[in-house]
């Protein structure tokens, strides 16, 4: 290869590095209300159990085993908090490529998104089922979670999203079909506009960077990742009674 074909294609990496990192910090920015918001969650029953320890320790003759099952609560919510603060954090920074059950990480993404796409008239139907299947819980979440949004922001009207997937010769492929009416809604305006849509550059880039085939056409899109089949015996035994 020639000095200039190697300095093309550098900077081509390059070009695609900077469009991969462009769109993760937008999709970021779209998922940063959800993350605010189920953190604020973890953390309200720990504020409400405090005040009522501190009314009780106001009390002229508080009783001390109420006092102390207000203590171990707080203790054990705690714990509870701290555990999915930690695990909310790996939306931004993930540490390592842990792996994660097929149908429980894409019930994870739905989760995320699905009472923001609610709001804007969206409804999403998981019907992936139980899949004896693992993958990098980070690839997952960064790119169904992406395509998920981009094909919404990309819809003329709001619908009914429609997942489906399968596992084959250590592929697992996910199907998204939106389903809009004959008659379709008129798109809900939003109180507070995103901070940018994401287009399918956006979800295309994320796609590649992390080696996942992307198929899109009008209203549906495949993604189909590297996977493995799941050797725990939980999930084997799910496989099996489905």
């Amino acid at each position: 290869m020639s000095a200039q074909s190697s300095s093309t294609a550098e900077q081509a990496s390059g070009l695609q590095r900077c469009e991969a990192e462009a769109a993760h910090y937008a999709l970021l920015r779209r998922l940063a209300p959800v993350i605010r918001h189920n953190m604020a969650g973890t953390l309200q029953p720990i504020a409400m159990v405090a005040a009522m320890l501190e009314r009780r320790l106001q009390k002229a003759d508080p009783d001390p085993e109420a006092l102390l099952r207000n203590a171990r609560d707080i203790v054990a919510l705690s714990k509870e908090a701290a555990a999915s603060c930690v695990d909310l954090m790996g939306w931004l920074a993930p540490k390592d490529n842990r792996p994660v059950r097929a149908d429980a990480g894409i019930a994870e993404c739905v989760g995320m998104v699905v009472t923001q796409l609610s709001f804007r008239g969206f409804s999403v139907t998981d019907n992936s089922g139980s899949i004896a299947a693992q993958l990098p819980q980070s690839v997952l979440r960064t790119v169904l979670t992406a395509a998920l949004i981009g094909l919404t922001d990309a819809a003329a009207a709001p619908g009914k999203l429609l997942i489906s997937a399968g596992f084959a010769e250590g592929v697992l492929s996910i199907h998204v079909d939106l389903k809009v009416p004959e008659v379709p809604e008129p798109v809900r305006a939003m109180d507070k506009p995103p901070y940018r849509l994401l287009d399918w550059q956006d979800v295309q880039a994320l796609a590649q960077q992390e080696s996942v085939r992307l198929t899109r056409g009008e209203n549906r899109l495949t993604l189909q990742f590297e996977a493995s089949a799941a050797t725990d015996p939980q999930t084997l035994a799910e496989t099996v009674q489905a």
